[in-house]
């Protein structure tokens, strides 16, 4: 059951990663740190249906991964919920059309070896 609850935090941060972006970059940049400017770019994306998309996935995530720490270690729980950032990065290049470099890829590897890792304890 904890792997099942770890999975639905993975694909829930994965996807609502993907959906906060499209709504932030519709929302446009922030052109500065003023509180009303960045109040002002939070009000433009909360317009937004992916933006509210990515919040309602995050929830979820969240409902899912306080399950998880109920029913196993946090030192188990935590770690493997960092196999949403190879999701993630597998989900961007094709829905955002981003470029991964090799050493992004570097990167992946070595999450991904490290969950496994952790997943065999």
């Amino acid at each position: 059951m904890t792997f099942l609850l770890v999975a639905i935090v993975v694909v829930c941060f994965g996807f609502s990663d993907i959906a906060l972006t499209v709504g932030m970059r519709r929302a446009g940049e922030a052109r500065s740190f003023h509180p009303r400017e960045l109040a002002a770019m939070i009000g433009r994306a909360a317009g937004s249906p992916p933006f509210l998309l990515g919040l309602g996935l995050q929830g979820v995530a969240l409902a899912a991964y306080l399950a998880a720490l109920s029913m196993a270690d946090l030192s188990l729980v935590f770690p493997l919920t960092a196999t949403s950032n190879i999701l993630t990065t597998l989900l961007a290049r094709p829905l955002l059309g981003e470029t991964v470099s090799r050493r992004r890829w570097a990167g992946v590897g070595a999450v991904a070896a490290g969950c496994v890792l952790i997943s065999l304890s």
